[in-house]
């Protein structure tokens, strides 16, 4: 068991449909004063599903100790294993491994009984490692509660993408970078739109998922691609419609293309312009139909360059259509916004992707963008 600072540790505990009886008062996914930012399956009164990244449990509780129960439904086969971080009283992230199966984690212990204590619970990982379940927390003590929690920040911001959302690989930094996805290296916490989120004070969402793209995703298929996923509430699960009068976003994010561009390698089959440029557009209109009050940024990079001695002028071409995708559906008069992160240099997280000081610096300049345009008046 792994003894953390001022008391506070995560482990797991036995296996069991019931709360450890040492825990005396549970507290179901439902109840009221637990928070949710991102998207989740709330359906089931007995415990809340989702997938994408950065989803977040919040909640302020009196007592000693929290425990909270998951179920995770990712293929521990194949090395899949969902991470979180927990975050006790706004102090030091600690992660949390979780193994395939309904398990308890100790969240802290020997908390101050004097006082109110906060807990986050982020997810790392992404949909491609597998869906969650979130089942409810346990307090230690016949008089511990959960209580009226903090208000969320009023700005909400949700960033659409791939990979690079996601955070792939952001916890390796190297030179020659190891090749192959592993959840234990994936930090959406330390993304570019969490870090920018944080620094703007806003609330975070994240739908992004990994490989795929606005036309085709970077296998060269086009199943499930951005926009198709979009509707739903679990990634992987078309039956699941979301419904988004459930988080109406103040400033999107896009960064997407990227693999459309990339499948140019897999499939030596350059983007098609037109069809690129319409599926893209379409998209924005989309998003505008969804929340038009929204200031909707266009991101471009920083994978992509015109260095590619196959493909050559792929972020010349790719910044192209996206200023052209823009200018169809109006461009700045209607709120929408080109950005252009700098190219990414070495070191490199897996499979060449940005590594977690990478991220800060996008996020460092998207902050800088959306202050300079007063999208956002911090």
């Amino acid at each position: 068991m792994k003894h953390l600072k001022q008391g506070i540790f995560c482990s797991m505990i036995a296996m069991g449909a019931l709360f450890s009886s040492c825990h005396k008062q549970s507290f179901e996914a439902s109840n009221e004063y637990i928070q949710y930012i991102g998207r989740t399956d709330q359906s089931n009164p007995n415990m809340v599903r989702f997938s994408f990244p950065g989803v977040t449990i919040k909640a302020k509780f009196k007592g000693t100790s929290i425990t909270a129960r998951f179920h995770d439904h990712a293929d521990a086969s194949n090395g899949m294993h969902n991470t979180f971080y927990c975050i006790i009283d706004n102090g030091t992230p600690e992660k949390i491994v979780l193994n395939k199966g309904q398990y308890d984690y100790i969240l802290a212990t020997k908390l101050s009984s004097d006082t109110t204590h906060t807990v986050e619970l982020f997810k790392l990982t992404e949909s491609v490692v597998g869906e969650v379940d979130f089942c409810g927390f346990m307090l230690g003590e016949n008089d511990a509660e959960l209580v009226q929690p903090d208000p969320l920040p009023t700005l909400k911001m949700e960033f659409i993408g791939n990979s690079i959302s996601c955070g792939y690989g952001n916890e390796l930094s190297s030179n020659t970078p190891k090749a192959g996805f592993s959840p234990l290296n994936e930090n959406n916490y330390f993304a570019w739109g969490a870090v920018a989120a944080r620094a703007l004070n806003a609330q975070y969402v994240c739908t992004a998922y990994s490989g795929k793209g606005v036309c085709r995703n970077y296998e060269g298929d086009c199943n499930n691609t951005i926009p198709q996923f979009y509707g739903h509430t679990l990634a992987n699960n078309h039956d699941i419609s979301w419904s988004t009068a459930n988080y109406i976003p103040d400033v999107l994010v896009l960064n997407i293309g990227t693999n459309d561009f990339g499948a140019e390698t897999t499939t030596k089959v350059k983007v098609d312009s037109v069809s690129f440029i319409a599926e893209y557009n379409a998209f924005l209109s989309r998003l505008k139909s969804y929340y038009p009050e929204a200031k909707i940024i266009c991101s471009v990079g920083p994978m992509t360059n015109d260095e590619n001695e196959n493909n050559a002028m792929q972020l010349t071409r790719y910044s192209e259509y996206v200023l052209l995708a823009i200018k169809n559906a109006g461009g700045e008069e209607k709120n929408i916004y080109y950005f252009e992160t700098a190219p990414q240099s070495a070191p490199f997280g897996e499979d060449y992707h940005p590594t977690k000081e990478t991220h800060q610096r996008m996020a460092n300049e998207l902050v800088s963008f959306i202050l300079e345009k007063g999208i956002v008046k911090k």
